[in-house]
């Protein structure tokens, strides 16, 4: 888990992550797979879950979607980061489940 862990806090770093990136403005397309990837090799959180997992990915889902205009330089570029964001959240919602 701690490798898990350590790699979805790289997911925001500012220069090389792919969130970070986001956050900047650029729009990393094998970034946003491996991203995906990475999702889903976290497990399905039964009855306890550390607090920091949580605290990493459950933002991701809105914060792509608040970067799709400013990080996307052209409509393919629109595209394939919205699919991205589609798959980020039904990711996430497979790992924290659906209420």
């Amino acid at each position: 888990m701690d490798e898990l862990l350590e790699l979805l806090d790289e997911a925001w770093d500012d220069e090389s992550g792919f969130l970070g990136k986001l956050r900047s403005g650029e729009f990393d397309l094998d970034a946003g797979e491996a991203y995906v990837a990475l999702l889903s090799r976290i497990p399905p959180i039964g009855e306890t879950a550390e607090a920091r997992l949580v605290q990493l990915i459950w933002f991701a889902p809105m914060f792509i979607e608040w970067q799709l205009e400013r990080a996307a330089k052209s409509e393919d570029e629109l595209k394939q980061l919205t699919r991205i964001a589609t798959q980020v959240h039904e990711a996430v919602s497979n790992v924290l489940g659906i209420p």
